[in-house]
């Protein structure tokens, strides 16, 4: 792990260099360039939010509006959309980067970093129309918009509510510090996922398709489109073991209590998020350097 950070830092200038031109390349002869970094999460929002919240009528109790519930998603999509866009890529980089690999003395530890920092860089660039949102209740004077997440009223699809919502106030808060810790997190724990996956697909060029498939099923058993009561109550309770397992629920829950409620993130989800973040980096780039040598011949 230490030799992987001390490579990355021996070659930051290169990073550096990939990024920027990761950048650039993603909106090459678009007209509006890095704006699609905002257009893309609302598309995805407009889809999301027409089927589970007009169709399907997934609702945070009574006083939870329609603006308030797409600002609510919103901040789960930014998050979850930078995440998925590094682990799909990163699976595949060192199969598409074999002409360096195999040709001259290339540093391939840069190919899932500077896609990890890459992605960051443009949710990033998203993070700040959540928070436009959330100025918006606040000017409107609906800042109590939103209830608790955690203890909701949630009208179930028959109509059926569990209980009654306390009230939570929607603010900006000095908990936004806590920003760069969690996307250092998020950084920590994508970079280790993209070191293991694309190591293994070097051996079993599937992993680049079940990936795919995985990712799809990891964001609906995330809760970013619904709310949690929705699989603590399923089938009594037997689905709840997902959200103890799932490090994405973790994240984004501690994302919206900055984010939205000026809140710190939760000790109970952040601290063990970052112990699976910093394990899983541990276990990813051990494993990356540990095959590094054999990349050639499996390239």
């Amino acid at each position: 792990m230490f030799a992987t950070i001390r490579d990355l830092i021996a070659h930051r200038r290169l990073l550096r260099e990939f990024v920027v031109r990761d950048l650039k390349a993603r909106y090459v002869g678009s007209s509006m360039g890095f704006f699609w970094s905002v257009i893309f999460p609302l598309l995805n929002l407009a889809v999301y939010f027409i089927v589970f919240r007009l169709i399907m009528e997934v609702r945070f109790g009574d006083k939870m509006g329609p603006e308030a519930c797409a600002f609510w998603m919103l901040s789960g999509i930014t998050v979850w959309t930078a995440f998925a866009e590094t682990i799909s890529r990163s699976t595949n980089c060192l199969v598409e980067n074999g002409n360096l690999i195999q040709k001259v003395v290339f540093p391939s530890e840069i190919l899932p970093a500077f896609l990890t920092v890459s992605s960051l860089i443009n949710m990033l660039i998203g993070i700040p129309l959540v928070l436009l949102g959330v100025g918006f209740f606040i000017l409107k004077g609906d800042t109590a918009g939103f209830v608790e997440v955690e203890t909701a009223s949630l009208a179930l699809f028959d109509g059926q509510v569990l209980a009654p919502p306390p009230d939570r106030t929607l603010r900006w808060g000095i908990s936004m510090i806590c920003l760069p810790l969690l996307m250092l997190g998020q950084g920590v724990f994508t970079l280790g996922l993209g070191y293991f996956l694309s190591t293994l697909n070097l051996f079993l060029r599937d992993t680049y398709h079940l990936v795919g498939v995985l990712v799809t099923f990891w964001m609906f058993a995330t809760p970013i489109f619904y709310p949690v009561e929705l699989v603590q109550s399923a089938r009594d309770g037997q689905f709840a073991f997902i959200l103890d397992i799932n490090p994405m629920h973790w994240l984004i829950e501690s994302y919206r209590e900055v984010l939205l409620f000026g809140e710190w993130p939760p000790l109970n989800f952040i601290a063990p998020f970052l112990l699976v973040a910093f394990f899983m980096f541990a276990a990813g780039s051990t494993f990356f350097r540990s095959q590094k040598a054999r990349f050639p011949d499996l390239l």
